[in-house]
């Protein structure tokens, strides 16, 4: 059984702790697909040059999807070009969540 997990992202100040804990998820559930959605603050972390880049691009290499919330990009003033390669955005973060938990998934909050 595939254990689906949607991750919310919304405090660049909890970054760090986030990525650490999906790599722990991924390290100890070896059934999981797992999706990070990033809003809020949270999304200066997906900018190309970031502190958190190596990072983001590592799991993306291990199949997680990132996902950017638009409405963040916008409040923060960022293009789509700017995002790190691989990650995708969506209309509105706390939507793509709620779509997610509607089809199953399970919540996680970092």
């Amino acid at each position: 059984m595939v254990h689906k997990v949607v991750a919310h992202v919304s405090d660049l100040e909890k970054v760090k702790a986030a990525l650490i804990s999906c790599r722990n998820l991924l390290n100890d559930v070896s059934d999981v697909q797992l999706e990070v959605v990033f809003n809020q603050t949270a999304v200066k972390a997906l900018i190309k040059g970031s502190e958190y880049e190596d990072d983001i691009n590592e799991l993306i290499r291990m199949g997680v999807l990132i996902v950017a919330c638009r409405n963040a990009m916008r409040l923060s003033n960022i293009n789509e070009g700017e995002l790190i390669n691989g990650v995708v955005t969506v209309n509105a973060g706390v939507g793509e969540i709620v779509r997610k938990m509607a089809d199953g998934w399970l919540y996680l909050r970092l």
